[in-house]
């Protein structure tokens, strides 16, 4: 198991030893009081098409149950007894349906039991009903179309919202693992579905917002002799500007806007590897445009009269320190100095 920022990661030996062991889903939203409850639905030769499914939430936000949250209290039954994954569906699916709102098309909501490993996981899908047509050929060369109303597809707008959630034996509330993909809302989620889960973000925009702006120092840093002044001279102010001008963190836009066309693939590397080691791969979130702040020299005068002006891609190359005396000393590193 590899927990990196404090949010769930699988290795791709976990992936590929990936497998469901329960299965169901419960017709809601479709206009009646109350949704259509089964007892099974076998999954048949499927599972690997709903494996998919799951595996794509993983490119999504993270979050944890919030305090006391009746879901989480349901799901653990289901991870401790797997006699209650049938009932438990049905009071899930059953809460689902009661939230009204216009929005929700009428379709199914999946719960699904996952283990790799020692690891087990619970994946919760609300896919769409859309209608789809198909076709027959027969003998003589004649195709019967038929239309199919109700119909799971790949369609990225058909699987609207989804969770994959890890509940952390014996640990509280904020120690379990939450990846939601909701296409309402993509950089949050909509009120429905944080009600429905009892969740709260892991990161708020203002945390995240900083992370991003500490990775983009740390690879242009890292890069420095690819890319040019006026990326590694004013990298913060850059960042400033780039954040103001835009009101979502979408890692691909974020790159290529701040980057441009010296963003080479091992500059893109270097990025995509440190949102991991955050924690915040395929988050999609708000900025916080307060979060920030323009970058100023930093200006110095000595009690003798010498004054310093450090920019601000020069900002690690002077430190100070103070003496046992109480005199400070002044330490800058230069490649050259010029007698002006």
């Amino acid at each position: 198991m590899i927990w990196l920022g404090d949010v769930m990661q699988l290795s791709e030996e976990e992936i590929e030893n990936l497998s469901i062991d329960k299965f169901i889903f419960h017709v809601v939203h479709h206009h009646n009081d109350e949704p259509i409850l089964l007892d099974e639905t076998p999954i048949g030769d499927f599972e690997d098409f709903f494996l998919e499914r799951a595996m794509e939430t993983l490119q999504g936000n993270h979050f944890t149950f919030a305090d006391g949250s009746i879901t989480r209290t349901l799901l653990k039954q289901v991870l401790d007894d797997e006699s209650q994954f049938v009932p438990v569906s049905k009071t899930l699916a059953q809460t689902f349906h009661a939230g009204r709102d216009k929005r929700i098309k009428p379709g199914v909501m999946i719960l699904m039991r996952l283990v790799t490993g020692q690891r087990k996981l619970l994946s919760v899908l609300k896919y769409d009903h859309e209608e789809a047509v198909t076709y027959d050929i027969t003998e003589d060369a004649k195709a019967i179309l038929k239309a199919i109303a109700n119909s799971f597809t790949k369609s990225a707008d058909a699987l609207q919202k989804s969770a994959l959630i890890e509940i952390v034996d014996g640990e509280g509330d904020d120690d379990d693992h939450i990846v939601v993909v909701d296409k309402t809302v993509r950089h949050e989620i909509t009120d429905f579905f944080r009600g429905f889960l009892a969740c709260k973000r892991l990161l708020d925009d203002k945390q995240m917002t900083q992370a991003v702006e500490a990775l983009v120092v740390e690879v242009v840093k890292k890069h420095q002799n690819d890319l040019p002044n006026d990326i590694t001279q004013r990298v913060r102010d850059r960042y400033y500007d780039t954040v103001q001008n835009r009101e979502n963190f979408d890692a691909a836009e974020f790159f290529a806007e701040f980057f441009g066309a010296h963003g080479s693939a091992a500059v893109r590397a270097s990025f995509d590897k440190g949102l991991v080691k955050k924690g915040m791969e395929g988050e999609v979130f708000r900025f916080d445009k307060g979060a920030v702040k323009k970058q100023r020299p930093q200006k110095y005068r000595t009690a003798e009269g010498v004054k310093i002006d450090v920019p601000e891609q020069a900002s690690d190359t002077m430190k100070t320190a103070t003496t046992a005396a109480g005199s400070t000393v002044i330490t800058i590193t230069t490649s050259r100095l010029t007698n002006l």
